[in-house]
């Protein structure tokens, strides 16, 4: 039977972004990620009384979606991830309850829009029903949403928002958890260009096809630049990082996946005294990520801000 105990409950998750290694993580390299907790995704489930709908209602103003969870499309992402949850804690009774769903995040950015809405829905329900996860099992609820909108997901975007930290992530090794011993300050700035991760994925991999030599050598740079880093951010060397990042966005920019857009916003932040900087998730549109100090930080923020560019700040603390 419905727990007649259940309250309203709510649930949250990050953004995410990306500091170094897109793309070749999905070829088994290491990135790192983190949590961008400034903007988020929120789920709501509030009891409702028995009626002659005995199940979930949806409510996801942000994408205009109103209606019963059984007449949803099972391949519709928020009704595919509900289910994945309920059959994961083995729950088959109705719920007889609203769910909304908000977000802060833009969609397709490469902020992790989806995995962040994905965790925030799988742990609202499973904190309403009274069951307990883990947050790796949450993330592997996610991962499993994710191919059905991604293909081939690295799995990094779920890992780092249902853990909520800074992480050193690999498909093919343990999960490192990063703790730098100094502050790390970053601005992200909006290309207000929205892109597939899919349709790159694909691109991607026609370039792989192309030229197969160059494809490999650049996805072990890509692997090499980020071990190095992650040695960087646990000293809190900023200097270092944006070093590494500019690489980074170079040997993006060689495998196809930068737009003119991307370099701009590059330029300009190295230009107003970023560290360095790169784009942020799959690229042909989405973030760029800046690394700066607490002095430039206000100085690089100005400049995005003038392009219109919705800079976003975020600070790793100790």
């Amino acid at each position: 039977m419905f727990n007649k105990n259940c309250i309203t409950t709510s649930a949250t998750a990050p953004a995410k972004y990306i500091i170094i290694g897109e793309h070749a993580v999905i070829y088994g390299k290491p990135a790192i990620a983190a949590p961008l907790n400034s903007i988020s995704s929120i789920a709501t489930i509030t009891p409702t009384e028995r009626n002659n709908y005995d199940g979930l209602y949806i409510d996801a103003p942000d994408i205009n979606l109103s209606n019963t969870l059984d007449s949803i499309p099972k391949t519709n992402p928020i009704a595919h991830v509900i289910r994945q949850t309920l059959r994961a804690i083995n729950h088959r009774e109705p719920i007889p309850a609203n769910l909304t769903i908000t977000s802060t995040i833009p969609i397709a950015s490469g902020l992790g829009s989806s995995a962040s809405v994905s965790t925030a829905i799988s742990r609202c329900i499973i904190n309403y029903l009274g069951y307990t996860l883990t947050n790796d099992q949450i993330s592997n609820i996610v991962y499993k949403t994710e191919s059905l909108q991604h293909g081939n997901p690295s799995g990094i975007d779920n890992t780092v928002i249902a853990r909520d930290v800074p992480i050193l992530y690999s498909k093919s090794g343990p999960i490192q958890h990063l703790r730098p011993n100094k502050p790390l300050y970053y601005v992200l700035a909006d290309t207000q260009q929205p892109r597939s991760t899919l349709d790159t994925i694909n691109t991607f991999k026609k370039q792989s096809n192309i030229h197969p030599t160059l494809f490999k050598e650049n996805i072990r740079a890509i692997g090499t630049l980020a071990k190095d880093a992650s040695v960087a951010f646990q000293a809190g060397d900023n200097i270092s990082l944006g070093d590494l990042m500019t690489k980074n966005h170079v040997l993006l920019q060689r495998l196809g996946v930068s737009t003119q857009k991307l370099d701009n916003l590059v330029d300009i932040a190295t230009a107003s005294g970023a560290n360095g900087a790169k784009l942020s998730g799959a690229g042909h549109g989405g973030h760029i990520i800046a690394q700066v100090s607490k002095r430039t930080m206000p100085i690089v923020v100005k400049a995005l801000k003038d392009l219109g560019a919705n800079p976003l700040t975020t600070i790793i603390a100790p």
